[in-house]
């Protein structure tokens, strides 16, 4: 277990690397001049010039590279955003429980409504049930989750002339109300997300269900509920696991857009407008921090397949 452990963090560490190099390089090949930015509208704006040495613009690229990653790496110093000067760690740290938030509930929807739907479909296969689950899975799949978000906040201004109040209360000043506000978000994401893991469901399901192992608890005669719930299961999760592995960069990066539309002040909404804004080193750090959450995200879902099934085992 440790030296799978290590191997995996090993790989890590060129994956961060390259997503840095990529980023930064994005970044400064944007087109716009941030520095034009700044300065427009502003009655005694220094030269640009003055500007640019002052956010250190003036140097050549490797070299800003070099101070942005050595900071991160010596002193933990993610930089000071160019709009706000505010550190860009507690900016990130300060909305990051938001999308957190927004995130765990999106999972525990999407997995709520696939594996119900999917444990359906499997055992009563072939039968009504199981062609309408057949049926949701393919409409979660096709329709996006930002279309489905603009027409949960569009069409009752529309039809009702009604908008709801998207103000953001946090769950620790009034857990009922923030909840009212996160869940509406979750769902819309979480629907959407539901498609692929009810088909993974069902097959995975399926499968198990033909094992030796099953219909030996078929001929002892034990409850239909137990075997489903307590054999297969189990095991029948473990792909389950693995795609919502494998989809944890679309919860977190998802959450850009749907903070966006429903005005949530998470980081995706911080994200999105420093993007907009041009403000590099906040589009830096933030995708370098999100990047290495997914990275050891995916490893705990792996270390997690041990749990479920005790014929793996790390080495």
């Amino acid at each position: 277990m440790r030296q799978y452990v290590l191997r995996r963090v090993g790989l890590a560490i060129p994956t961060l690397f390259f997503v840095s190099v990529l980023v930064f390089a994005m970044m400064r090949l944007m087109p716009g001049d941030v520095v034009v930015r700044m300065v427009e509208g502003q009655a005694y704006a220094p030269t640009l010039e003055a500007m640019r040495k002052d956010l250190g613009l003036d140097r050549p690229a490797h070299v800003q590279y070099l101070e942005w990653i050595g900071g991160i790496l010596t002193r933990g110093d993610f930089g000071t955003s160019y709009w706000t000067r505010q550190p860009i760690w507690d900016e990130f740290a300060a909305r990051f429980p938001v999308t957190l938030e927004l995130a765990l509930l999106t999972i525990l929807v999407s997995v709520v409504i696939g594996v119900t739907v999917g444990i359906v479909s499997a055992v009563r296969q072939n039968s009504a049930a199981d062609y309408v689950g057949r049926v949701l899975a393919i409409l979660a799949l096709s329709v996006p989750y930002f279309g489905l978000a603009v027409v949960v906040v569009v069409v009752p201004a529309i039809l009702f002339r009604w908008t709801p109040v998207w103000t953001y209360v946090a769950f620790t000043e009034s857990p009922a109300e923030n909840l009212k506000i996160m869940m509406v978000p979750a769902l819309v994401f979480g629907v959407t997300r539901a498609g692929p893991i009810m088909r993974i469901m069902r097959s995975a399901l399926l499968d198990v269900l033909r094992q030796e192992y099953i219909r030996t608890a078929w001929s002892k005669g034990l409850p239909e509920r137990g075997i489903v719930l307590r054999h297969a299961l189990k095991n029948a999760l473990i792909p389950v696991i693995s795609l919502i592995g494998l989809q944890m960069p679309l919860y977190i990066g998802g959450s850009v857009i749907m903070e966006a539309i429903f005005r949530l002040p998470g980081v995706g909404l911080f994200f999105f407008e420093a993007l907009t804004r041009m403000d590099y080193p906040v589009v830096q750090s933030v995708n370098l921090i999100v990047a290495a959450l997914v990275v050891g995200l995916n490893l705990a879902i792996d270390l997690s397949y041990a749990f479920l099934d005790p014929r793996i085992r790390y080495r």
